[in-house]
């Protein structure tokens, strides 16, 4: 969990630094110096793909593996700053929330959570903690809780059912029914024609479908398709993990589930 003395101590020095007004101000307090060192250990990179859109990511490192790129979306709408998945880690969310609040000039106020594994809901206990409203499909709490993952303590009962579809600002956040998880939503930005597919679409080049464990691939096929018919006039397709492109992503899994189904069939 959250070191949250620690956090706490430097947001409290942050908001009371003019406690003794008869001394110069510090060209770097002790807060500035904890999220300067925080930006330093949990490095973020946004990239812009629309006016009003980045894709956030950053690195999870696993000892004697190569880090794994881990992404999300950030969508300027209106007063809000809706935030897509956080990252891999509680401390990492929070270098990624101070990024987003220095690029766009404010805070995140929104975040959208797209299923229960540890990738998208690492940083809901500090999002909570900065009053950020939460947004989930009503199953993941209960699967985070059973995994033993951080718990999204709010949830949007609409997004029960395969296809269910509603808004948060002008953003449109569907479940497309089981796929990678059991709980995976989908988000699409109409303004700029980008579909986050997250999870339950694999990035450009990837050669396997990555983590299965709560995958069932006939509904994950049922799902992507529904996505593709739904979808048709996305530009641009932002999967949980490496790079982006087009419509393309999904038919690139879809082929990816194929050969997996196919070589299971095989199997003895």
């Amino acid at each position: 969990m959250l070191k949250r003395s620690l956090l706490i101590a430097a947001f409290t020095l942050s908001a009371c630094g003019g406690t003794d007004t008869s001394a110069p101000a510090s060209a770097d307090t002790p807060a500035d110096g904890f999220l300067t060192q925080l930006q330093k250990d949990y490095p973020v990179t946004l990239s812009k793909i629309a006016d009003d859109v980045w894709v956030h990511t950053t690195n999870y490192n696993l000892p004697g593996q190569p880090p794994i790129p881990v992404n999300g979306l950030v969508v300027v709408d209106g007063e809000d700053v809706i935030l897509v998945d956080g990252a891999w880690g509680e401390l990492a969310t929070l270098s990624l929330l101070e990024k987003i609040k220095t690029e766009t000039g404010k805070p995140v106020s929104k975040m959208i959570v797209t299923h229960h594994h540890m990738d998208r809901t690492a940083g809901v206990d500090v999002a909570e903690w900065q009053g950020i409203q939460i947004f989930s499909h009503p199953d993941t709490a209960g699967l985070a809780a059973k995994s033993g993952f951080p718990v999204p303590n709010t949830s949007v009962a609409a997004l029960k059912e395969k296809g269910a579809r509603t808004k948060v600002g002008d953003l449109e956040v569907a479940f497309p029914g089981h796929g990678h998880a059991p709980d995976n939503l989908v988000v699409y930005v109409p303004s700029a024609g980008v579909l986050y597919g997250g999870c339950a679409v694999r990035g450009a080049g990837t050669k396997t479908l990555g983590n299965t464990d709560d995958a069932d691939l006939t509904k994950w096929a049922d799902s992507l398709n529904w996505m593709k018919a739904t979808y048709p006039k996305a530009q641009i397709v932002v999967p949980g993990h490496g790079k982006g492109a087009n419509l393309s992503l999904i038919d690139a899994t879809l082929g990816l589930i194929s050969a997996e189904t196919a070589a299971s069939d095989e199997a003895p």
